[in-house]
Formats: C-alpha cells, sequence, structure tokens
C-alpha cells in the first residue's frame, strides 16, 4: 500500500512568499458572514456547499493554500484537495487570526 499524499502545513511567512510569486490558489473556509467581513486577497471562499465544484474545476496541478480561522480546520480540506489528486496543497497555520494580526504565531 502506497503511503498516503500530504498536504503541507506553513506559517503565515510563508504563505506570504508563495502568494508573492503568483499561480496560488487562495481558499478560504470560514463561514460566508466572515469571509465577507474580512478575506485575504484574492481568496475564494469555499464551505461544504461549493467544495465539490472546486474540486472539479481547478487543475490538479495548481498551487493551493487554504486557510481558516486558526489553522485547524484547514486541515481537514487540505487533505481533503490531496486526496483528490492535486499535488501542491498547503494548510496556513495559525489561520487568519494570524494573518491578520490577532494572533498566532
Amino acid at each position: 500500500m502506497e503511503p498516503r499524499a500530504q498536504f503541507k502545513r506553513i506559517d503565515v511567512a510563508t504563505a506570504r512568499e508563495l502568494m508573492g510569486k503568483g499561480g496560488i490558489e487562495v481558499i478560504d473556509v470560514r463561514d460566508a458572514p466572515s469571509y465577507s467581513r474580512a478575506h485575504i486577497d484574492g481568496a475564494r471562499n469555499v464551505s461544504d456547499r461549493n467544495v465539490g465544484d472546486v474540486l472539479t474545476s481547478l487543475p490538479k496541478d495548481r498551487p493551493i493554500l487554504i486557510y481558516c480561522y486558526r489553522g485547524n480546520g484547514s486541515q481537514v480540506y487540505a487533505q481533503t484537495f490531496v486526496d483528490f489528486g492535486f499535488s501542491d496543497v498547503y494548510s496556513m497555520d495559525g489561520g487568519y487570526e494570524a494573518w491578520s494580526g490577532g494572533g498566532g504565531s
């Protein structure tokens, strides 16, 4: 049996570097009201309601950066993307809270 593919956990500084290079799909998995209040520029809001559409519409070789509130829920989504054949998937530790300076590392 082959080992299960893994996503990569990264910090905010690394996420900013990746985004600076361009070509990465940024996915916000927080609830819609939180996303509406504030989100990372260019991020797409994904939930249980639309994740299937996103999984089937994006190229599998596109890098994916996923974040949530504090970095826990994004790991579940990140593993889902890996399980669906995406090869370059990142979960941002600390989530939006760390990104916006509200806590975390």
